[in-house]
């Protein structure tokens, strides 16, 4: 738990509000950042609120995540004199008016930066590369002849930008606004006037433009003051501010603090990077915990795909058994952890919903397709995760009430002007028992397709617009070809799913529903936990982003690109302070012994702490 007596620098931080000063605080993992950043927060409202208030001003935190948003509310009281936002959010709500600022932005910037992207890609031959490339760069190049008459822009919130519908995604927000911060001196002095404090959290995942911006509008002594929060070695996106710095004549702040690992743990975080020197805290620092390396030795992989050398099914399977010999050996059950690993696909096959992970991570699905998925909001998958896979849960538990409340909140049969809107809630609960019980009957030998008629027909379910019409179609006949369909290929991901079995709808809906101790590295940023299994398999993970065997053991296996130390370190660093108490690393690599004696001479880790679990085995 973090430690509520303020820290030596959250002194600092107060320090600077005091003198107008702008900041930045690095923070490592466990720190008590978002502690801090309530502080001084609180700070700021007892200081300056009455007077802020009094102008009209406000106090703007941004945050990553909405649910970053819902807790910094709570914990400030919902108090309206701070402006508490997601990145994007914050800034459309502040951009939003200047439109033909935005205008400009888009038609002198953002598009011709999108053009000159994929002229880069177009090496004027003939592969399909080229080809998608000219083509997207003639299609940019006819929108923005296109976009004289425009005049309205809104945000779209998705991934995705259509110039010729004004509608702007994620990224091109990002870059209007970091457009208007760096070209409109009346933008920035009209949002410093409403926001004399802006803080930003997560400040290392921060796109870079927004920063730049933010460095000039807080540079000097006095208001607008830009407070930073956030630690380089937590940054696990590209094009990010990792190495951010406060403005001009800014201060940078170190918190030393770890309130949430054991001893053990801290000091392998010390050994793992240089720029901070961490001290386990608080109620941390008595806790008595362990970390430890298993080594695996890896087969050299047999079966292929495309280029790529991969693990044959078999060797799969074995990899997942020294994995379960690795527990047995601790005497870990399954619910005592939480296990990181590096692709979701890795999940996908120990929980058994691989095949429906390949589909939407495949060449039907699109990137938004693929994100929605992941977050089960995919409108394909939505019914199943929101109401049929819960009704059958809630029946089957014996819950009918919540039986219920779904019914009343999805079902047509239960709306006030259905079929049964004369009957009894007596008669209604009957009728619901005996409805999810054919469901379930229909189950195992259904497909996804016949699964979701059924609960139509039952009027069970409202299904979104979209998947009625694609239940309705016949299935596409004709083969998917990328170049020809690229923009109907959602037909193709629709006809496949609605083929597929249901058995793998129940894991999916568990790991969805975080009833699973399994989650990807990339997903617990911000969280902890007790006991931690991380598994590098980088033969497993197909993931030429990271190579973890190369940087952990550059000596045996080579050296790292670039970029592979840069993400890796970083995606490692995040991993290991996840645990609070016990740390389990299982690596696979096709030398244990070297990497046995490298890790052990770079001080990584102590003799007693490597264990190796050879083929053999």
């Amino acid at each position: 738990m973090p430690n509520l007596i303020p820290t030596q620098a959250d002194q600092q931080v107060a320090q600077c509000l005091e003198e107008g000063r702008s900041f930045a605080m690095i923070a490592g993992a466990g720190a008590g950042k978002t502690t801090s950043l309530i502080s001084a927060l609180g700070h700021v409202r007892k200081t300056f609120g009455p007077s802020l208030l009094q102008q009209g001003q406000r106090v703007a935190c941004i945050t990553y995540t909405k649910r970053a948003v819902a807790v910094t509310r709570e914990r400030l009281g919902f108090d309206d004199l701070f402006e508490v936002s997601t990145l994007h959010s914050f800034l459309w709500g502040e951009m939003g008016r200047f439109q033909a600022d935005i205008h400009e932005a888009v038609t002198q910037f953002v598009v011709p930066l999108h053009i000159e992207a994929a002229r880069k890609k177009d090496d004027g031959g003939e592969s399909k590369t080229a080809i998608a490339a000219r083509q997207k760069a003639g299609k940019l190049e006819e929108e923005l002849e296109a976009l004289v008459e425009t005049r309205a822009w809104v945000y779209d919130d998705s991934n995705f930008s259509s110039f010729s519908e004004g509608l702007l995604g994620h990224d091109d927000v990002v870059a209007v606004a970091g457009y208007l911060l760096k070209e409109k001196s009346v933008f920035r002095r009209i949002l410093g006037s409403r926001y004399p404090f802006i803080f930003v959290d997560e400040a290392q995942d921060t796109f870079i433009p927004i920063v730049e911006g933010l460095n000039e509008l807080g540079a000097g002594v006095g208001l607008p003051l830009v407070g930073y929060f956030g630690d380089p070695w937590q940054q696990i996106y590209d094009g990010r501010a990792g190495n951010f710095s406060p403005p001009e004549e800014g201060v940078t702040i170190t918190k030393t603090e770890n309130f949430r690992c054991c001893p053990q743990v801290v000091e392998l975080l010390n050994s793992f990077r240089d720029d901070v020197e961490q001290i386990s805290s608080g109620a941390a620092a008595d806790l008595v915990g362990s970390v430890e390396l298993v080594l695996v030795e890896a087969e050299a992989p047999e079966a292929k795909e495309g280029r790529q050398k991969v693990y044959s099914a078999e060797q799969r399977d074995r990899a997942l058994a020294k994995m379960d010999d690795a527990m047995a050996a601790w005497g870990w059950a399954t619910e005592d952890v939480t296990m990181l690993f590096l692709v979701r696909q890795m999940i996908a096959r120990r929980m058994g919903f691989e095949t429906l992970n390949s589909l939407f991570t495949g060449p039907f699905a699109s990137s938004r397709a693929e994100d929605e998925f992941k977050a089960g909001g995919h409108y394909l998958v939505r019914t199943f995760i929101n109401v049929i896979l819960p009704l059958i849960r809630a029946q089957q538990d014996g819950d009918q009430r919540r039986v219920i409340d779904l019914l009343r909140a999805n079902s047509p049969s239960f709306s006030a002007d259905g079929p049964y809107s004369n009957r009894s809630l007596g008669e209604m609960i009957e009728w619901s028992r005996n409805a999810i019980e054919k469901l379930e009957a229909a189950w195992a030998s259904s497909t996804v397709k016949e699964v979701l008629l059924l609960a139509q027909d039952l009027g069970l379910v409202r299904m979104p617009d979209r998947l009625i019409e694609h239940l309705s179609r016949d299935p596409r006949s004709e083969d998917f070809d990328k170049d020809i369909h690229s923009q109907e290929k959602g037909d193709w991901l629709a006809d496949a799913f609605f083929a597929m079995s249901t058995e793998e709808l129940h894991p999916y809906f568990d790991f969805i529903s975080e009833n699973t101790p399994f989650s990807t590295q990339h997903g617990v940023k911000g969280e902890e936990y007790p006991n931690v299994v991380v598994v590098f398999d980088d033969v497993e993970a197909r993931w030429s982003q990271y190579n973890f065997n190369k940087l952990l053991t550059p000596k045996t296996i080579g050296e790292p690109t670039e970029g592979q130390l840069d993400r890796g370190r970083k995606l490692a660093y995040v991993c290991f302070s996840r645990a609070e108490l016990n740390l389990r690393i299982l690596f696979f690599t096709p030398s244990p012994a070297e990497a046995r004696a490298e890790l052990i001479s770079k001080g990584l880790f102590e003799d007693g702490q490597v264990k190796v679990i050879s083929l053999a085995a």
